[in-house]
């Protein structure tokens, strides 16, 4: 009777261990190992430093825009009036005397297209040559900005702007071709009653507050949206057609989003709290809304319109910059197999 006891005290344990390891499986959990400083320049005057200036808001502002390829990070050293290239450790310095450059991107060919708000134009700066794009026609009585610029693998240029004056706020979004013509309206919305509204006719029928181009040409939009914990990102393909929310949580509440980009898996990456002490991080998520990453950085004390690039392979530009220095960090993601335990 002892020995039937103990098979079977055995065999119940041997039951339990089987039921327990049916409870693990592995997965890919994918983190962000943070990297060099492709950037790390003081503020002030000289070379070898970048402006920095007091906005209409009282808040300091430094470098108003970068972006890279992954081999060349190009920063808008807005208050010096020139582009600063970053290659394998070198700089180079370009000036643009007399622009006030807001936004920009590079392309994989190193091509640099730069929003100069002091003309209202795009302009597009290839080794020593630079050509207009595209242009807003200032409207007496009303103040225009170009806001944002997003390239299509298909070689079109989406462009974002802005129209304030005679009591109105309007906001679009249009595409162009490659050479600057416009193609066609993908978004228009005028401030109401009821707040920013969009256009009748307007392919993208929701106030935009930002944009993003995904790798594969779909087009990535950030509602307005003020208050809670939550975000929607809508998509759209190239052709117009909706294709689906996405919804991120953020652990926390919002004070404020910074819409940095889309990798070429579909995941999205954004930035809540960027200028919160203790509570800035970059949230990634896929496409159906998991969390993939939930990276803690620093909080910035100086001001941009950019803050994060983020390449096709998923790899992370971002502002980290202090009080005394411009900085832009590179994060890189790492996937690793783990076992992980999902319960009975």
């Amino acid at each position: 009777m002892q020995s039937r006891g103990r098979f079977i005290a055995v065999g119940a344990l041997l039951l339990v261990m089987l039921t327990m390891m049916s409870g693990f499986h592995r997965v890919n959990v994918t983190r962000f190992a943070p990297g060099p400083y492709v950037v790390d320049l003081p503020f002030g005057p000289g070379p070898k430093a970048v402006g920095r200036a007091v906005g209409i808001d009282g808040r300091p502002y430094g470098p108003l825009a970068f972006s890279s390829n992954g081999r060349t990070t190009v920063v808008a050293d807005t208050y010096h009036e020139r582009l600063l290239y970053f290659h394998h450790g070198r700089l180079r310095s370009r000036p643009v005397g007399g622009e006030m450059i807001e936004e920009l991107l590079i392309d994989r060919a190193g091509r640099v297209f730069a929003v100069d708000n002091r003309s209202l134009s795009l302009k597009l700066y290839t080794g020593p040559s630079v050509r207009r794009v595209m242009g807003l026609k200032h409207q007496p009585g009303y103040s225009e900005s170009l806001w944002h610029v997003g390239l299509a693998p298909n070689g079109r240029i989406i462009v974002e702007s802005v129209r304030i004056g005679r009591g109105t706020l309007s906001t679009r979004i249009d595409e162009y071709s490659a050479s600057g013509r416009f193609v066609r309206s993908l978004s228009e919305a005028r401030v109401s009653q009821q707040g920013l509204q969009p256009e009748s006719g307007s392919t993208i029928v929701t106030p935009v507050k930002s944009f993003q181009v995904a790798p594969d040409g779909n087009l990535y939009i950030e509602p307005q949206q003020t208050q809670g914990s939550n975000r929607i990102i809508r998509i759209y393909r190239e052709n117009g057609l909706f294709m689906g929310n996405v919804v991120i949580r953020s652990p926390e509440r919002i004070r404020r989003a910074d819409f940095l980009g889309i990798d070429q898996q579909g995941w999205i990456y954004l930035a809540v709290n960027i200028d919160v002490p203790h509570k800035a991080r970059i949230l990634i998520v896929d496409g159906r809304g998991q969390m993939v990453a939930n990276l803690h950085v620093g909080a910035i004390p100086v001001y941009g319109a950019t803050y994060g690039y983020v390449l096709p392979t998923g790899v992370l530009y971002l502002d980290q910059s202090t009080r005394s220095s411009y900085r832009i960090r590179e994060y890189r993601p790492v996937t690793r197999r783990e076992w992980r335990w999902a319960g009975f």
